[in-house]
This record gives structure tokens, C-alpha cells and sequence, in this order.
């Protein structure tokens, strides 16, 4: 059973994770998320719901990032677009996810 629900979880891991180099996820980043997650604290259909609202929320994420830097953009005003970054992380936690369910044996 987790101690939090699947937001706060996602929340913290927000706070706390964001990927080093883009497109690998090192054996401490994986640890992190794996804790944060309390991955091995949930059944599979609780592993399968956490995964279901990452992607959920890191692409509104991802949407409200990018449309803000477009909306910058068209204003002139000097931006930096940091919304891959939010694609990235979903992808990173994604892997580790989907890695523990190969793992337990259910499809991927």
C-alpha cells in the first residue's frame, strides 16, 4: 500500500527529479523514481493507474510549458522553450515503470 496518492507522488517527483542527460535514465535516477513512486509498494493494476496519470499530467505540463513559450515568443519577449524537458522526464519515469511491469511478467 502507498502512502500518498498517485498526484502528490507525481508532484514530489517533480520536484525532486529531472533527467541528466537526455534519453538515459543512470541506475540513481531509476532509484529515485522507483522510490518516489513507490513502485514496489503497488499491484499491477495500481503500476498500470501510476503510469496512466504520468503521462497525463506530464503532458499537460508539456502543453502549458510550450503554449506560455509560444505566447512569449509571439510577444517578444525573450524565452528559453523548456517543454521538451517535461517530455523527457515522462519518458525516463515511463521506462522505469514499464521495466518493473517486464518484470512482473505483464504486457508492456
Amino acid at each position: 500500500m502507498t502512502t500518498k496518492t498517485d498526484f502528490h507522488a507525481i508532484q514530489e517527483l517533480k520536484e525532486k527529479y529531472a533527467p541528466k542527460v537526455r534519453g538515459i535514465v543512470s541506475g540513481e535516477e531509476a532509484k529515485a523514481i522507483y522510490e518516489v513512486l513507490e513502485i514496489d509498494k503497488r499491484n499491477n493494476i495500481e503500476l498500470q493507474n501510476i503510469r496512466d496519470m504520468v503521462v497525463m499530467i506530464y503532458g499537460q505540463w508539456f502543453d502549458k510549458s510550450r503554449d506560455q513559450y509560444l505566447e512569449d515568443k509571439k510577444n517578444g519577449v525573450q524565452a528559453v522553450d523548456k517543454s521538451a524537458e517535461y517530455l523527457d522526464a515522462m519518458s525516463a519515469i515511463i521506462c522505469v515503470i514499464d521495466y518493473e511491469k517486464f518484470k512482473r511478467g505483464i504486457g508492456v
